[in-house]
């Protein structure tokens, strides 16, 4: 018998699918939060920040004329609020007013301190600090603060007014979702200032992703947010509870 002969055909692969192509930078909106500083001293501001939209949130000083109330108004347009914790900062010309946590004092009067400002403000979402460039860079203190803190399902948001301030790492050491401040919207009350300060808070969302804006209750800040954050593009404004982990 003869060999049989054996032909073989070898068919071309299909061609691999063309590789995807990567995403282009900024398809994803940026998160940006935006929170206001100093309120308590005056009702008349509530007006004000009903113009604004709700993402928008406001750290309430517990030691101001009018706090408990303002709280109250603010809570009632359905606003995140934030404990705007009093605390010392560097040097002697500044004063953080009554109650405000400074070095040196027993856990116990720390925790009581905390307490007396929640009892004013009232139900918050997050705690931030007002001043206090000499209180977050002392670790002692930080530590019995947030021993004070954690466990009430509360944020803490390092308002950053120092670069020595360790109280962002000590309060995820506690436990405690935090957050920090990227950029300062009105350390120039200058118009054209905060227009830029926010363009540059837009800018880091896009490009990190999110990024945290602080501002104060003044005029000026209210009235450039008003007009400003409906234009921002690429960014999307959430409420800071949102970037808190």
């Amino acid at each position: 018998m003869g060999r049989a002969r054996l032909r073989l055909v070898v068919l071309r692969e299909a061609a691999p699918p063309p590789p995807a192509k990567p995403k282009p930078k900024g398809d994803k909106p940026g998160k940006l939060a935006v929170i206001l500083d100093d309120a308590g001293y005056s009702e008349a501001a509530v007006a004000s920040l009903a113009t604004l939209p709700p993402q928008v949130a406001v750290a309430v000083l517990p030691n101001a004329p009018a706090s408990a109330a303002v709280a109250e108004a603010l809570r009632a347009q359905g606003r995140e609020l934030l404990l705007h914790m009093p605390m010392e900062p560097e040097g002697n010309g500044a004063n953080p007013g009554d109650d405000a946590l400074v070095v040196g004092l027993e856990p116990g009067e720390v925790r009581a301190r905390l307490e007396r400002a929640l009892a004013v403000v009232g139900p918050v979402a997050g705690v931030n600090n007002h001043m206090g460039s000499r209180a977050t860079s002392d670790a002692e203190l930080m530590r019995h603060f947030m021993k004070a803190l954690a466990g009430r399902g509360l944020y803490f948001l390092d308002s950053r007014t120092t670069p020595a301030s360790v109280a962002a790492s000590l309060a995820r050491e506690a436990g405690i979702r935090t957050l920090r401040r990227d950029v300062f919207l009105d350390v120039v009350e200058d118009e054209g200032a905060v227009r830029s300060a926010l363009a540059t808070a837009a800018s880091l969302a896009r490009s990190k992703g999110q990024a945290v804006a602080i501002g104060h209750v003044h005029p000026l800040t209210l009235r450039v947010l008003h007009e400003e954050l409906s234009r921002l593009s690429g960014v999307t404004l959430v409420r800071p509870s949102a970037l808190a982990h």
